[in-house]
């Protein structure tokens, strides 16, 4: 069956503001879901008013309980061997880009593998057409 990279209410997040509550359910990363994990990340971040944390607009100063809370969201959203790989990133946004180096470059690799596969098994079908007639 295949995995959408949803997230179980084990994994929801309950955030605390005043007397409402705001609950999100982090999707955890995998090797296989990176893009739909990011935008999923990404818009809980924003409906949080934590995305300028990554993006921040121009004269924006660091807000360093913003900061705590997207990086809070980001390590919720992570399994273990991952946070101790961004463990020593400074900031959220640091974390967010070693991610996006890391699993764009790996899909930028699978697809470029893909391509050379697709080529490879197009000349083997010329072939065998060339040697049928």
């Amino acid at each position: 069956m295949a995995d959408s990279g949803g997230a179980s209410p084990s994994n929801a997040v309950v955030i605390r503001e005043g007397s409402s509550f705001s609950q999100f359910q982090c999707p955890i990363l995998k090797s296989t879901n990176y893009t739909v994990w990011a935008i999923r990340i990404k818009t809980i971040l924003r409906a949080n008013g934590l995305w300028e944390m990554i993006e921040p607009k121009e004269n924006t100063q660091a807000d360093e309980k913003k900061d705590m809370m997207a990086t809070a969201y980001l390590f919720q959203a992570l399994p273990e061997d991952m946070i101790i790989q961004v463990a020593s990133c400074k900031s959220a946004k640091e974390i967010w880009d070693a991610l996006k180096t890391r699993h764009v470059g790996a899909d930028r690799v699978q697809k470029a593998r893909l391509q050379t596969l697709k080529t490879e098994f197009e000349m083997s079908l010329f072939s065998e057409d060339r040697e049928q007639t």
